[in-house]
């Protein structure tokens, strides 16, 4: 580790160049996506439920994951027939894909790691699970002794990482536009920026289908009022923390997303049918295919229904995260 730090304040240094703070969102991108330090460009091992990995997600579920996928996925093509299309998950471990150990009837299956360029085919699922919560966002904090909000960066001073206040000229402030403009006390957001420019990219691209991403976020009026002190927080070791500035490139950073914007944009460019549901409700109402054969299998003996209730169960994994759906182009 002492090696790692070396090199990351070396590599954060050059990139700093001569300015007092690097913006929140170059700070993340940095310490995830950089191509010697970054936190998903390494083959450390991330997912999982082992003593080894830092999260577990629902991918770690294995066939139970899979299988609710694919029977959600075919039911919201609705009359398109899933063999015409390639199944794109964005954003998948290696070695830790959604679909591929389970039988599916789609095209072909392509995976993207996070991080990585992406086009999209003309005819596509495009998937995600926890894509949108691994991109960069920045950071603002409402000053209540001024009235008035200041975008967050970060510095090193010797050893220690320190947030700083941007300088005005520094800052993208035209986003605290759209924030509450009263609070008694600080507040800090932390505005999913890097999920809004990801969505603006897939949307841009020229394909059909469906889209559906899974992740963990809130509504705005939420992440206006009940969340003083942000949503971000770092992963390791199957820990949380709120220190998002320890050890750059060895945790994972991430902050809830905001699902209002991410809609605007979608039906800004052309999708319709768009939802966001609780991944419970989604796999109850979409997946009662798949289900009904693993309670089958259950009764027979061969069956194990405890991942599917990890997923589902309102105090698990069933509403902690959600999905967001939607159709692209011509189907119905």
């Amino acid at each position: 580790m002492p090696k790692q730090n070396e090199i990351a304040k070396t590599s954060f240094m050059t990139l700093l160049s001569d300015r007092r703070a690097l913006p929140y969102d170059e700070f993340i991108n940095w310490a995830l996506y950089d191509p010697v330090i970054g936190y998903y460009t390494s083959t450390n091992n991330r997912v999982g439920k082992n003593s080894k990995s830092d999260f577990y997600t629902s991918s770690s579920l294995g066939s139970t994951w899979g299988n609710l996928v694919v029977d959600a996925t075919c039911k919201l093509l609705g009359s398109q027939d899933p063999k015409n299309f390639t199944f794109l998950e964005i954003g998948a471990e290696p070695e830790n894909d959604s679909i591929g150990k389970v039988p599916h009837p789609f095209k072909e299956i392509k995976n993207i790691r996070l991080g990585d360029p992406f086009e999209i085919p003309s005819l596509a699922v495009v998937f995600s699970n926890e894509w949108l919560d691994a991109q960069p966002f920045k950071r603002f904090r409402f000053n209540n002794l001024s009235s008035q909000w200041e975008e967050l960066g970060v510095a090193l001073e010797g050893e220690l990482w320190m947030e700083k206040i941007l300088l005005e000229s520094e800052s993208d402030l035209e986003i605290t536009k759209q924030f509450p403009q009263h609070y008694s006390l600080p507040y800090i957001i932390d505005w999913p920026t890097g999920a809004e420019s990801s969505i603006r990219k897939l949307s841009r691209l020229n394909w059909s289908g469906l889209f559906l991403a899974f992740d963990y976020g809130l509504d705005v009026e939420r992440i206006f009022n009940d969340f003083p002190e942000g949503t971000a927080r770092s992963y390791t070791n199957h820990q949380a923390t709120n220190n998002i500035l320890q050890n750059p490139g060895l945790q994972d950073i991430t902050c809830h997303v905001c699902w209002n914007p991410l809609q605007e944009i979608m039906s800004n460019h052309g999708f319709t049918q768009i939802s966001i549901q609780r991944q419970e409700s989604f796999f109850m109402n979409t997946a009662q295919l798949a289900m009904q054969k693993m309670f089958t299998k259950q009764k027979e003996g061969e069956g194990n229904l405890g991942a599917l209730k990890e997923l589902i169960h309102p105090q698990h994994l069933g509403h902690k995260f959600q999905a967001l759906h939607a159709i692209r182009g011509n189907q119905q």
